[in-house]
């Protein structure tokens, strides 16, 4: 399975971390809304919420810092829900358009996150995030070309994307276009040889050209640097079996 990232969408409270064992005042549930996850963060921004202390962008910021908790824990009515709050305390937050899109995206409702995507294009034309998440958007609606399209203004914004790269070469391999998504995998990994989606990535364009030496290689790389990912040994594994069939 091709490896698709998002840009990082998380709007950080200010101050540093602090212990949920130590937060009687509201201002430390503002505080930790913004840095702790899960299960913490939730409990912490609705403590900030129902205190009545914030109102305007602070309690929207609350509300897209609970959007992305919610999503965190996959919860997709909850997220949509608390970062269309954000959005009506605050309409011009390009943030909170992007963070309710990845959750309408969580229920598959990939129209619904495009729409969203458009928005911080509308409000940051010059963000290359921004073309790149809508284009993730595109990707995964099936409509390639329109996310080609999106990338392609990423990368003009931004020519040192290795996600861009990386997700542009994904579109392409979805059409088919093998070379050409290869071509991508190796500007993604020439501007970041740490963006390891693209061995992975290009490993699978390698498969499906039969050009298995190669593609066990870049499966090897990516098993060894993201040995968090069970994928990895089980793409090496596949290859190398199909070699020793031949």
């Amino acid at each position: 399975m091709m490896r698709i990232l998002c840009s990082a969408l998380v709007i950080l409270a200010f101050g540093s971390p602090v212990s949920l064992a130590a937060m009687p005042a509201a201002a430390d549930d503002f505080e930790s809304c913004g840095k702790a996850s899960g299960d913490q963060a939730i409990a912490a921004c609705t403590r900030a919420i129902d205190s009545g202390r914030y109102d305007g962008p602070e309690l929207a910021l609350l509300f897209n810092n609970r959007c992305l908790a919610w999503a965190e824990k996959q919860d997709g009515d909850k997220a949509i829900e608390d970062c269309s709050r954000a959005i009506r305390l605050n309409p011009n937050d390009a943030t909170a358009f992007s963070n309710r899109a990845v959750a309408y995206q969580l229920k598959g409702q990939h129209d619904r996150a495009i729409e969203d995507f458009s928005q911080p294009i509308r409000l940051e034309p010059n963000s290359a995030n921004a073309f790149n998440n809508r284009g993730v958007a595109y990707l995964r609606n099936g409509q390639y070309d329109r996310s080609i399209a999106d990338f392609d203004q990423a990368i003009r914004i931004d020519p040192r994307s290795a996600m861009a790269f990386s997700n542009r070469g994904n579109a392409y391999q979805f059409k088919g276009q093998y070379d050409r998504a290869i071509a991508d995998y190796d500007q993604a990994i020439r501007v970041d040889p740490d963006y390891v989606m693209a061995f992975y990535n290009r490993g699978e364009s390698w498969e499906r050209k039969h050009d298995l030496q190669r593609a066990l290689a870049d499966f090897r790389k990516y098993a060894e640097r993201a040995p968090f990912d069970s994928d990895g040994p089980k793409a090496v594994e596949r290859v190398a079996q199909r070699l020793k069939g031949r």
